[in-house]
């Protein structure tokens, strides 16, 4: 029999350490590529950066900023011919055990539909579609905080129970409608569905990228979905709570297990790498992340 995680008292702090590896080979030398990178996780009322860091191979300047939605988007060109990329994101980060923090609204008189309006708003990766009113659930705007956490539980649970996990139906520019359609796919298949339910509620949600620390490899609890990889859960908001975590692929609310690195409308606003190169008649992509207790 497999032994329970590790009991936490609420409140209490863990460190991760992450180590995410990505490299890009291609079947002719590049000549020019240029990159943005989200791999670098950022601090949050439920987790602190205790270090990060990045290498890049071909060795290369690295740039920073911080985009629209506070993610931390690390950026470099490679101007010579080159063969492969590497790309080695490490960090340790103290988490939480909590799934939901108070509202921080900083110093913004609008009201939080203003606020938060554009994850009210359909976009690319959830896009409007009827599929959605065809989802039973009991999240309903302007309910007590009290009942809210569990609702949106009973909302992913929809999710977990009747779409199986099927990395082969999808493709990463797919949207929900393919879910619907196939009845299976990958984390941020359903993340995608789940906040085009709770948008068409007039609830606030976002997409979250990050990882998952897995208790399987410790002997140490059940195995989680999309350990392996970068992951995707949703963020719902609520005026008492704040942002809400939840994991529809895991049936799980989000606790000291998860490591946030960006968030966003949808996929799209935090792909783990994005750019365009020059030259090349093809690539292979690996991607190997791990997650550890520090």
């Amino acid at each position: 029999m497999t032994p329970p995680a590790p009991r936490m008292d609420p409140g209490e702090a863990v460190r991760l350490r992450v180590r995410h590896i990505t490299r890009f080979d291609y079947d002719a030398p590049v000549t020019q590529a240029h990159s943005e990178v989200r791999k670098t996780p950022i601090t949050t009322p439920l987790q602190k950066i205790i270090t990060t860091a990045m290498t890049i191979t071909p060795d290369t300047r690295l740039g920073s900023r911080v985009d629209h939605f506070g993610n931390v988007v690390r950026h470099f060109n490679l101007m010579e011919p080159h063969d492969c990329v590497e790309i080695v994101a490490e960090a340790v980060v103290e988490t939480t055990n909590a799934v939901h923090w108070a509202p921080v609204l900083e110093d913004d008189p609008r009201p939080w539909e203003q606020r938060w309006a554009e994850f009210l708003a359909w976009s690319p990766g959830v896009p409007e579609l009827p599929e959605y009113g065809t989802v039973r659930h009991p999240v309903i705007k302007g309910m007590p905080g009290a009942d809210f956490t569990g609702a949106v539980q009973m909302l992913a649970n929809h999710f977990f129970s009747e779409f199986r996990y099927d990395p082969d139906v999808t493709h990463v520019h797919s949207t929900p409608q393919e879910l619907f359609q196939y009845g299976g796919g990958v984390c941020q298949d359903l993340a995608h569905a789940m906040i085009g339910v709770l948008r068409r509620e007039g609830i606030p949600a976002r997409y979250v990228s990050g990882y998952i620390y897995d208790p399987k490899q410790d002997d140490a609890g059940d195995h989680l979905r999309g350990a392996l990889a970068t992951h995707a859960w949703v963020q719902a908001w609520h005026p008492e709570l704040g942002w809400v975590g939840i994991d529809p692929t895991n049936d799980k609310l989000v606790d000291w297990q998860y490591v946030l690195v960006a968030v966003g409308r949808d996929y799209f606003d935090v792909q783990p790498v994005r750019g365009v190169f020059l030259g090349g008649s093809g690539q292979r992509l690996d991607v190997s992340v791990s997650v550890s207790r520090d």
